[in-house]
């Protein structure tokens, strides 16, 4: 039976059914594989249940399950190497199947293989690392002794031993139900190796022309498809593009590997951007909504099976028009599934402002190889045990702040049925998002915004905004309990010239609220200090950061760190480091360098106004002022200066237990 269209929606290129390999798949939104770390020693448990329950239900159409056909150090990731995992595995199908979602399995993530039942090892098709390091460019499972994190070539039987280890795997996923099987062939891991001249160099029937380099690829297909039968669907996850100095291009993988993936039979191709080993290895916030998507654009003009896309398509309009413009066959999306389980059934009815953004922080990425967290969603992980629930006894609960935790607060409580006030002396709801947005790549953050005050609106509860929390205005109110989400204040150290009138805060100039001059001289080489630094930049300023330690951006998640310092670098900022400052003048600032390549004893940095950006400390007068009065609880920057994953996460937790 042909599939019909899911009820009525403006979207309706995203929410056109879709049937591939004879799965019939109610929308075009596919949740992408990722390395969520749910699993209980390998088997797939609750946790795993519900995380996919909740984004089935959600809405999604076609969901992708990254398993391991190998055993992994630690048991975080699911296993699929033995029947006795099926069992659990059957169970999460069974609960995506229950909503009208399909269910395919990745496999082949990571570096890394076990041969014989003997240890973990880094393996490749030729043992050549492009970090000009020994390692892999991200764990996912690899070994942890450096011993075995050096890739090393594998042998002929190896790979033989590889490709029965798939086929069984492959069967295993069938015997569990998933609609099909999905190859990893992206992002650098092991079976992508062997398709690049730049890490496959072997003179056997594995190497030399792309037929050859393409040849375990057939064999693990083959031997699926003797396991499970001719019919059962391989998908296949692909690099459009290397985007490494000597590696495939776009072009030769529109020309030549896509075809020759059809020939073998793969049914659909999901196309990403890059290898992990590339300038960029991950999507950071500076690439723009969308632009991955020109990659399989160019391969689904040439290809004669469906065409999946994604990365940095957080919109669903965005989704939909590429859809209809014939750029892609199905939307793949990722992290904004993690930040927002509900994404596809609030883009079917229009309530985009009810869709929690991802913020593209990559908070996620960095908690690879455990459970990962999300910085916007507390329940990601946890969506069985951080159940909002009505209370039984409504309270009275002044929330001051509206900054992230205290806005989250305000919303967890009034969902439960508290009364609540929300009290913000600024004009507006954000706190400090709104200066986070207002700095170079950040607009998502503003969409964060965007969806605290349109969450609020909708709300009952009462906002008082442009008006300062104290003990008597507190007291007037008469609340049961106070959250105080008060936040921050620059720290400004005990620095001869400080208060000069050339010297301002980062925040200020973020705002507007304060002008520099031509040359910037910036205190601090934190996150903010940064961002301030490339906002000057792109005003034509000549800027300097001056930072204590031996590396800047130290607060950043890798992924964004590494951008950051590129783009920096680029703009012609100058970064100064390991240096103490000991005094400002009306010229510029005098230090001394403390690293080990001290140069002088003392240096000067010359500039007309300096920025100080050397971090932040808690706002927290009013929770010690009220304790005793009123039960109280301190959370986010107002307890201590942190991230937005701190605030939010606080927030959740103190109003869901109030």
């Amino acid at each position: 039976m042909t599939p019909t269209l899911e009820g009525k929606t403006e979207l309706e290129n995203l929410f056109r059914p879709i049937t591939i390999a004879g799965i019939d798949i109610k929308n075009r939104i596919k949740m992408a594989p990722m390395a969520v770390g749910f699993a209980d020693d390998g088997y797939a448990g609750s946790k795993f249940l519900h995380f996919f329950e909740e984004r089935a239900r959600g809405g999604a159409g076609l969901v992708d399950w990254a398993l391991w056909p190998y055993r992994t150090e630690h048991g975080y990731f699911p296993w699929v190497w033995d029947d006795k995992f099926i069992p659990g595995l059957k169970r999460v199908v069974a609960a995506v199947h229950k909503h009208g979602a399909k269910i395919i399995a990745q496999l082949g993530t990571g570096y890394s293989w076990a041969f014989n039942d003997g240890p973990l090892e880094v393996v490749g098709p030729s043992g050549i690392s492009l970090l000009g390091r020994p390692g892999v460019p991200i764990r996912v499972g690899s070994p942890t002794d450096p011993k075995r994190m050096n890739e090393r070539a594998m042998t002929v039987a190896e790979i033989q031993e590889m490709v029965e280890g798939y086929g069984d795997a492959g069967r295993r996923i069938k015997e569990a139900g998933f609609e099909g099987v999905e190859l990893m062939l992206a992002a650098g891991y092991t079976l992508s190796r062997f398709i690049s001249t730049l890490t496959n160099k072997r003179t056997d029937q594995y190497g030399g022309p792309l037929k050859n380099r393409m040849r375990v690829i057939k064999e693990i297909v083959e031997n699926i498809g003797q396991k499970t039968g001719p019919d059962f669907p391989i998908f296949v996850k692909i690099s459009g593009a290397q985007f490494i100095e000597g590696g495939y291009a776009l072009e030769e993988c529109a020309d030549e590997i896509v075809p020759m993936l059809e020939e073998i039979g793969i049914c659909a191709v999901d196309v990403i951007a890059g290898w992990h080993e590339a300038p960029v290895g991950m999507l950071t916030n500076s690439v723009p909504e969308g632009q991955p998507l020109r990659l399989a654009e160019a391969i689904k003009k040439k290809a004669r099976i469906p065409i999946f896309g994604g990365g940095r398509t957080n919109d669903p309009r965005t989704a939909d028009a590429a859809i209809a413009q014939g750029k892609i066959d199905m939307i793949v999306i990722g992290r904004q599934l993690l930040a927002d389980p509900e994404f596809a059934n609030k883009a079917r009815d229009g309530r985009y402002d009810d869709i929690r953004p991802c913020i593209c922080c990559n908070g996620c990425f960095d908690t690879v190889d455990t459970p990962i967290v999300c910085s916007v969603n507390p329940r990601l992980g946890k969506e069985q045990e951080y159940i909002i629930e009505k209370t039984n006894k409504p309270k009275k609960i002044t929330v001051v702040g509206g900054g992230p935790g205290g806005t989250e607060a305000a919303l967890v409580a009034s969902k439960r049925g508290h009364r609540v006030t929300l009290v913000e002396k600024g004009p507006s709801l954000g706190g400090m998002l709104k200066v986070a947005s207002a700095t170079p790549f950040k607009s998502d953050i503003g969409r964060l915004v965007n969806f605290y005050r349109a969450q609020i609106e909708k709300s009952d509860i009462k906002v008082k905004l442009g008006k300062e929390a104290n003990i008597d205005s507190i007291s007037q109110n008469k609340p049961d309990i106070v959250i105080a989400a008060t936040g921050a204040t620059p720290i400004i150290p005990n620095i001869d010239g400080i208060l000069r009138r050339n010297v301002v805060k980062a925040v200020d100039v973020i705002l507007g609220r304060k002008q520099v001059g031509s040359k910037v001289i910036i205190l601090g080489g934190g996150m903010v200090g940064c961002e301030v630094a490339e906002y000057l930049a792109q005003e034509n300023k000549k800027v300097t950061i001056v930072e204590l330690l031996d590396r800047v951006a130290t607060d950043l998640s890798r992924g964004l760190r590494f951008d950051l310092v590129m783009r920096l670098r680029r703009a012609g900022v100058q970064i100064e480091t390991d240096v103490k400052v000991s005094r400002i003048t009306e010229h510029g600032v005098w230090g001394a360098r403390t690293g080990f390549h001290r140069e002088s004893n003392e240096v000067f940095f010359e500039g007309d106004t300096v920025v100080m950006a050397l971090g932040m400390k808690a706002e927290g007068r009013l929770a010690q002022e009220l304790e005793g009065k009123v039960p109280v609880y301190n959370i986010g920057d107002s307890a201590e200066p942190r991230h937005i994953k701190e605030a939010v996460l606080e927030g959740f937790l103190v109003a869901k237990e109030l």
